[in-house]
C-alpha cells in the first residue's frame, strides 16, 4: 500500500476554489449553486433547498465527473461531495474547494469513500484548536496523505461499497414508505 497526496491523484495537481457570488432563488435558466449548506455529513446533497447563481462566468466553475469538492470553513469544514453527474449540473460555490479526479491514477469513487472514512475525519478534526473549527486550505487538502491500495483492490472495495449504499438507500426507502 502506498501513501500518496490527494494533489498527487489529481488532472492538474492542485485544488481550485469556487466562484464567490450570492445565492439567487432557484431558476430554470441559471445554473444550480453547491453551496456547502447543500452537503449533509454523509457526502449526499439536500436537493430540496437548490439555489441558482448568477455569474458571467459560470462555466469556468461546473463540476464535472470526477470532481470532489470540500468544505473549508466552519462548522462543516471537511464536509465533501463527491460529483458523478448524476445529481445534475452545478457550479460550486467560493467556500468549497474542488479537486479533479485523474481515473488513470486512482478509482475517483474510492477517494469518494475514503472522505467518509473515520480516517478521514480525525484528519479534518485535526486541524480544529480548541473551542474554535479549524479552517483549511486548498494546499493543505492538497497534501492530505491517503494509504492507496492497488487499483484492484480500490476496484473491489468500491464495488462492495457501492451495493452496501444501494441497500441502505432502498432500506431509507422503505423505511420512509412506512412512516407515510
Amino acid at each position: 500500500m502506498d501513501i500518496v497526496k490527494l494533489k498527487d491523484l489529481t488532472v492538474d495537481g492542485k485544488g481550485t476554489y469556487g466562484v464567490a457570488a450570492p445565492a439567487v432563488e432557484y431558476q430554470e435558466n441559471l445554473p444550480t449553486y453547491l453551496r456547502i449548506t447543500d452537503i449533509l455529513d454523509d457526502g449526499t446533497l439536500n436537493l430540496s433547498e437548490l439555489k441558482s447563481v448568477k455569474v458571467p462566468d459560470s462555466e469556468r466553475y461546473m463540476l464535472r465527473p470526477n470532481d470532489i469538492v470540500f468544505a473549508r470553513t466552519g462548522g462543516s469544514t471537511g464536509r465533501n461531495y463527491f460529483y458523478d453527474g448524476t445529481d445534475g449540473a452545478f457550479v460550486y460555490a467560493g467556500f468549497l474547494i474542488k479537486f479533479s479526479l485523474d481515473p488513470k491514477k486512482v478509482n475517483p469513487k474510492f477517494i469518494k469513500y475514503f472522505c467518509q472514512s473515520e480516517q478521514y475525519k480525525q484528519w479534518v478534526r485535526s486541524f480544529n484548536t480548541g473551542s474554535t473549527r479549524g479552517n483549511i486550505n486548498a494546499q493543505t487538502f492538497g497534501n492530505m496523505e491517503i494509504a492507496l491500495p492497488g487499483r484492484k483492490q480500490q476496484d473491489h472495495l468500491v464495488s462492495v461499497l457501492e451495493s452496501m449504499g444501494k441497500k441502505i438507500k432502498l432500506n431509507k426507502k422503505i423505511n420512509d414508505n412506512l412512516a407515510a
